[in-house]
């Protein structure tokens, strides 16, 4: 019996996890078949935000972020601008008692020389107010939003 339960549990387990995969991406309710997937990343380049308006962001924030880029304070922002490599990712919306923000995410891909371990790396948060439109730095070391002004 034991041995047949041995060769018997790498089948169920199997089984089990094909079924808790197609779980993990659709949920029926009463009204509806929801995903639960996660959205895909939209990334953008300085180049390429012209081009693309129907993404995630609109074209009001990629003009902001271009203008912020342009003249910034940060350093990494400026260096990964200066070798053209600089891009954005939109993070998240938070709403927060006195505004809603959309939060992206400015930065770079590196990778080894081999090519492995590709990956993208934060040189700065933006956060934008969606009413308002008014940019604002996140300043990590005092944890607070800074407004920005255009120079």
């Amino acid at each position: 019996m034991k041995k047949h339960f041995i060769f018997l549990l790498p089948a169920l387990m199997t089984i089990a996890c094909v079924n808790r995969n197609n779980q993990q991406t659709e949920v029926k309710t009463d009204s509806a078949t929801v995903s639960t997937k996660p959205a895909p990343v939209q990334e953008q380049t300085a180049s390429t935000a012209s081009k693309e308006t129907d993404g995630q962001s609109q074209a009001w924030t990629d003009s902001l972020l271009i203008e912020f880029i342009k003249s910034t304070d940060n350093q990494l922002i400026r260096y990964a601008a200066k070798d053209s490599s600089i891009r954005w990712m939109m993070d998240q919306v938070e709403t927060t008692d006195s505004a809603v923000f959309m939060i992206f995410h400015l930065g770079h891909h590196t990778e080894e020389a081999d090519h492995s371990d590709p990956r993208f790396v934060t040189d700065g948060w933006v956060y934008i107010d969606t009413l308002t439109r008014k940019v604002y730095e996140y300043d990590v070391a005092a944890d607070s939003l800074k407004r920005w002004y255009k120079k």
